[in-house]
């Protein structure tokens, strides 16, 4: 693959400004793995805590630390610094990869060739971040936009509101889909059968922040419970007693909701096989990790369709419109259909299997002769 993309004695280093626990830190470690196992000389520089979950990772020799401080809200505003600071001795030859808008910023101050992974746009047209934020995000694209810097989305979708929202040049954008690791997550036989004895059991992750629109979930769980007593919700997400979710599961009286916190990598695949139905309610995705690896342990996704999601989840799940109504029926549907439901999980085992290691990394290495070109 590499040999007709790049030049395959290219070092490549990758820039993270997020911690591996995040789905921007976990992209940067999974094509970091998928490189090398091309053979390239990549590095990756990550953000380092000592405290932190992920700090285990940093035993890898390829992987270097990024020494931070938060100073609270001016966290993002900093961190290019702290980063510019750890990398700027880097050759010149190397090809340079930012993951995020911070970590491209930081990027962008080196003569390198350069390329930055924005995921989407959607600080651009979905309200969740403050107005100095937003202004500072739109200022960097401007940037990246000034250096004829080839940028990384992960859907078509996103490509799309590339072009729409920052005016960025066509010839600039590459859609390189997100991969599952599917070492990582599969199938594990009769698990959830034992977990589920009298019980059916709804579980959501993928965040906790507005726009992932966890209270519409909320919403359709206080008539779920009522029809159906022995459906429980499990909702995956850390520091939930800093949202208002809690609060508004009590307002509604749900007695079959739980908030079970942060889980940890090497047991979401346990967390979504113990599972009979995965629900996912965001506004807006630019790609969508969660209901993809819920599906690659052949647990059905119900999913709204916000952003990339019509796009991602696909055939793959059941879509459903921002409609409380709407959900409850669907979950009702899959609650009392148990072949139909099964049927679902098995649609999207099919689905995934397209998120595919070389399909993602065949995509990124164009951008990558863009910029060295």
């Amino acid at each position: 693959m590499k040999q007709n993309l790049i030049n395959p004695d290219t070092k490549i280093t990758l820039v993270s400004c997020q911690h591996f626990n995040s789905g921007i830190g976990r992209y940067s470690y999974q094509l970091g793995e998928g490189l090398r196992k091309l053979s390239f000389d990549t590095e990756l520089y990550k953000v380092y805590k000592r405290d932190h979950t992920d700090r285990k990772y940093h035993r890898y020799s390829w992987i270097n630390k990024i020494h931070y401080k938060s100073f609270r809200s001016l966290h993002p505003y900093i961190l290019p610094y702290f980063i510019h600071r750890r990398i700027k001795n880097t050759p010149s030859t190397n090809l340079i990869h930012g993951h995020w808008f911070i970590s491209g910023y930081a990027c962008s101050l080196l003569k390198n060739p350069s390329v930055v992974t924005m995921h989407d746009v959607s600080l651009l047209h979905v309200t969740e971040a403050s107005k100095w934020f937003t202004g500072y995000y739109k200022w960097v694209i401007q940037q990246l936009k000034k250096k004829n810097t080839p940028i990384l989305v992960v859907s078509d979708t996103a490509k799309l509101d590339c072009m729409k929202y920052a005016d960025y040049p066509e010839d600039l954008i590459y859609v390189s889909k997100n991969f599952i690791n599917f070492n990582q997550f599969f199938p594990i036989e009769n698990i959830a059968q034992i977990e589920r004895k009298d019980t059916f059991n709804i579980i959501y992750t993928g965040g906790l922040g507005q726009r992932k629109n966890v209270g519409m979930l909320l919403e359709a769980m206080k008539i779920i419970e009522k029809k159906f007593p022995y459906a429980k919700l499990k909702i995956a997400g850390a520091f939930p007693e800093y949202t208002p979710y809690p609060k508004m599961a009590e307002e509604l009286q749900l007695r079959n909701v739980e908030f079970v916190g942060y889980i940890p990598d090497n047991k979401l695949n346990e967390f979504y096989n113990k599972a009979d139905l995965f629900v996912f309610t965001s506004l807006y995705e630019g790609f969508g990790y969660t209901p993809l690896e819920a599906m690659s342990t052949k647990t059905p996704v119900i999913s709204t369709k916000g952003g990339a999601l019509h796009e991602i989840v696909g055939e793959g799940g059941d879509l459903v419109e921002y409609n409380v109504d709407e959900l409850v029926e669907k979950i009702s549907f899959y609650l009392l259909r148990p072949s139909k439901l099964e049927a679902l999980g098995n649609q999207g085992f099919e689905w995934v299997k397209r998120y595919t290691e070389d399909a993602s990394i065949k995509n990124t290495l164009k951008a990558y002769k863009k910029a060295l070109a």
